[in-house]
């Protein structure tokens, strides 16, 4: 299994994961089934947007002073989801993607957050992983409540 070769390695990774995630979120807004949805799937783009901002601020901050065998430890496969090639999916095929995508960067900010020592680091990673359970929730919801009206 491929592990990341450095701290930036793993920041242009989650920066780039939230910018892809950030692009399906507006591919999803037009599939939504009404104009509620829409909407909160656009929010969720813009939201993941503000979340590459707070990934590039964490490098300004400081060193995430991981060790070499915290970093061996981070597995890329555990967090790479492919929403790129992830097209022409039924609406429900597409909110199982997001929910897919957003618990491996909750997952990632998790693990990112609970090796680093720099407690403002930690904080930004612990809200960052807040905020995609928001999103997981509700994704969940919406999965739900779209089989209940087929």
């Amino acid at each position: 299994m491929k592990s990341f070769k450095s701290v930036d390695d793993i920041l242009h990774f989650a920066i780039r994961s939230a910018k892809e995630t950030a692009d399906f979120f507006t591919r999803l807004s037009q599939q939504a089934r009404n104009a509620k949805m829409k909407r909160i799937f656009e929010q969720y783009a813009r939201e993941e947007y503000a979340y590459m901002v707070k990934l590039s601020r964490v490098r300004e901050i400081g060193p995430l002073d991981l060790t070499k065998e915290q970093m061996k430890e981070i597995k890329v496969s555990e967090y790479e989801i492919d929403l790129q090639n992830a097209v022409d999916l039924k609406y429900s095929e597409a909110l199982v993607m997001a929910m897919r995508k957003v618990t491996a960067s909750f997952r990632l900010y998790l693990e990112l957050a609970s090796k680093t020592p720099n407690n403002e680091i930690q904080s930004i990673f612990k809200l960052l992983a807040d905020e995609e359970a928001k999103h997981k929730r509700g994704f969940e919801i919406e999965y739900n409540e779209s089989l209940l009206l087929c």
